[in-house]
């Protein structure tokens, strides 16, 4: 399966190349144990310390993951992979909560009208199952946050496109900060409004209404937008 490097490029690269072009290609799966480092460098012809190297690199591009006393694992490849480095550009002011919002709703929009074309009775089942537990009661404030995530990653999901899912699962899972600040500023106005959103998106989505469920986006995030303000406000004021 691995075969030995030539010596003319970093030793370490040409590895880290290997293992990456067997993980894209599927010959080593998600979950699946690399073999010790020993037994790698053997197969490369390297050193321990150059497979050292080569797997710190794989690391660093989230494709494996070191599980202490246990090995080292390949990793899946999901919206994890971009949404670290998004948090990262947010905490570093690289961009701002705003970036976020406008590429939310170009995306979005676009998701709300493809979920209303293909979602499938399990979708809508999955999307519903969300919006019930805001719809409960009293919910506390990591729930909501977590079926509001649901919420759109359901919608995202619906339009079977993966990239689609990818996309929204790192934007929904970094704004899950900004919604948090929405339950703190006003828990009961922030779980109506959702609420009030989400069941009309959902309402266009199984009507197969395409511009309805476009246009229900629309306002939902028209509305999130505020509330982001709201929350961007706080949050300074706070720092100050």
């Amino acid at each position: 399966m691995l075969k030995t490097v030539s010596r003319d490029e970093t030793l370490a690269v040409r590895s880290q190349q290997q293992l990456e072009n067997l993980i894209l290609d599927r010959s080593l799966q998600p979950g699946d144990r690399l073999p010790s480092e020993m037994e790698m460098g053997r197969m490369l012809g390297v050193s321990r310390t150059v497979v050292r190297e080569a797997l710190r690199l794989l690391s660093a591009k989230g494709l494996v993951e070191s599980r202490t006393g246990s090995g080292v694992y390949v990793k899946g490849l999901d919206s994890s992979m971009m949404e670290e480095p998004m948090n990262l550009l947010l905490r570093s002011h690289h961009i701002t909560a705003d970036n976020i919002v406008e590429v939310r709703e170009m995306l979005e929009v676009r998701i709300a009208g493809l979920a209303a074309q293909r979602a499938r009775p399990e979708d809508i089942e999955k999307i519903e199952h969300s919006l019930r537990i805001l719809s409960k009661g009293k919910v506390t404030a990591s729930d909501a946050v977590e079926a509001d995530i649901a919420f759109h990653n359901g919608l995202a999901a619906a339009t079977g496109n993966p990239l689609c899912s990818i996309l929204a699962d790192s934007i929904n899972d970094v704004m899950a900060q900004i919604h948090l600040g929405s339950y703190k500023l006003d828990s009961v106005a922030s779980v109506q409004a959702t609420i009030f959103h989400h069941s009309r998106i959902l309402e266009r989505i199984k009507a197969r209404d395409v511009d309805g469920a476009r246009h229900a986006m629309e306002e939902h995030l028209a509305d999130s937008r505020e509330w982001t303000r709201r929350v961007t406000e706080s949050l300074s004021k706070t720092e100050k």
